[in-house]
């Protein structure tokens, strides 16, 4: 079996490697530590197997590379290796054609039980399946998006154009706890790019709770 590991985190990538070569009967192994060099390996190798982290530099979504991945890799067992576990990351890897949702915080032995139910054709999520399919075919209203009330006001005002400053002086707290709400913003949806915050916003008709 040929495996891909995406991760920027070298300590990662080194312990999941040891993980799999432990439990599985593995040909190859390789690296990626960004979705351009994901989707390049990809292609190149043809995995059985990808372990995906959603927080990737380049400002790339996780979730954007999943979608590519599923398109290149149609019978390969895609698997979201996350740090967020949150239902609405949970249910958008679900969406995009993940095969399984594993928390970084799980146990080793917990985690290579997740990915052998995979590899056996089940689907694996840290959520169980009839509520990823309930939340799936409902309609998505802005509850849904993993930010706290502060992080909402801070991103939506952000959207609309306003600088740090000003956002600063309507929030009456200070453009340093400004920068802090977005930079934890940019990794919870898993991109800084203002363009993906303006298509999420509508997407999750933020932007209605501040006309």
């Amino acid at each position: 079996m040929k495996a891909l590991i995406i991760d920027d985190h070298a300590i990662v990538r080194d312990g999941l490697e040891q993980l799999l070569t432990d439990a599985f009967l593995l040909d190859e192994v390789v690296f990626a530590a960004d979705g351009a060099e994901a989707l390049r390996l990809a292609f190149q190798i043809e995995p059985e197997l990808v372990l995906l982290d959603l927080s990737l530099p380049g400002g790339v979504s996780g979730l954007s590379v999943l979608q590519e991945l599923r398109k290149v890799l149609p019978k390969g067992k895609i698997v979201v290796f996350s740090m967020y576990d949150e239902i609405e990351y949970v249910r958008r890897a679900y969406s995009l054609g993940a095969d399984g949702y594993i928390d970084k915080g799980q146990k080793a032995e917990s985690i290579i039980e997740h990915l052998k139910l995979i590899l056996q054709g089940q689907k694996s999520f840290i959520v169980p399946l009839d509520v990823l399919q309930e939340t799936a075919e409902g309609e998505e209203g802005h509850a849904g998006l993993p930010l706290t009330t502060r992080e909402k006001d801070i991103f939506v005002l952000t959207v609309l154009g306003h600088s740090q400053k000003e956002i600063a002086e309507k929030l009456s707290i200070s453009p340093k706890t400004v920068e802090n709400h977005r930079s934890n913003i940019s990794k919870k949806l898993g991109t800084h790019k203002k363009s993906d915050w303006l298509m999420l916003a509508k997407r999750y008709q933020l932007l209605d709770l501040y006309k």
